[in-house]
């Protein structure tokens, strides 16, 4: 009586278990990584919603949301750079490796606001921009 072969044999198992491992060590740090970037440019989002709620207030009650051809560069650390008087409260809060470089325009009507990643290897990628129309654009 010859043996009949029903199910998977020891090594066969074992060989798609070794399998699906090693796809969960490549998948799973990827995965890990991408929900840290998430947060980071959910934190962006956030902060850069603030800082435009403080340019209206200032618009509607000076009617420009700065002097003309205005700057101001903030980093982990606080403002480093240009006219804190922009936006004197803002600090932002969470994407700590983000830097925010808001400019008014040569009238006082229009502002640009981008978004830069300085984690290490990112070489201060633009995240995104946005502008007086809360409008944000990806590159």
């Amino acid at each position: 009586m010859g043996r009949s072969s029903k199910g998977f044999t020891f090594i066969e198992l074992l060989l798609v278990v070794v399998i699906i491992g090693l796809l969960g060590a490549i998948a799973i740090p990827s995965l890990l990584g991408q929900k840290k970037n998430a947060e980071l440019v959910g934190d962006a989002q956030q902060n850069t919603k603030s800082l435009q709620m403080m340019l209206e207030t200032r618009k509607a009650d000076t009617g420009l949301y700065g002097a003309a051809n205005a700057s101001a560069v903030w980093d982990p650390t606080g403002p480093v750079s240009g006219s804190t008087s922009l936006a004197p409260l803002f600090a932002p809060k969470g994407a700590t490796q983000m830097t925010y470089t808001l400019t008014v325009g040569a009238t006082g009507l229009t502002y640009d606001l981008s978004v830069r990643d300085n984690r290490p290897g990112r070489s201060n990628k633009l995240i995104f921009q946005s502008d007086e129309t809360g409008r944000q654009i990806y590159p």
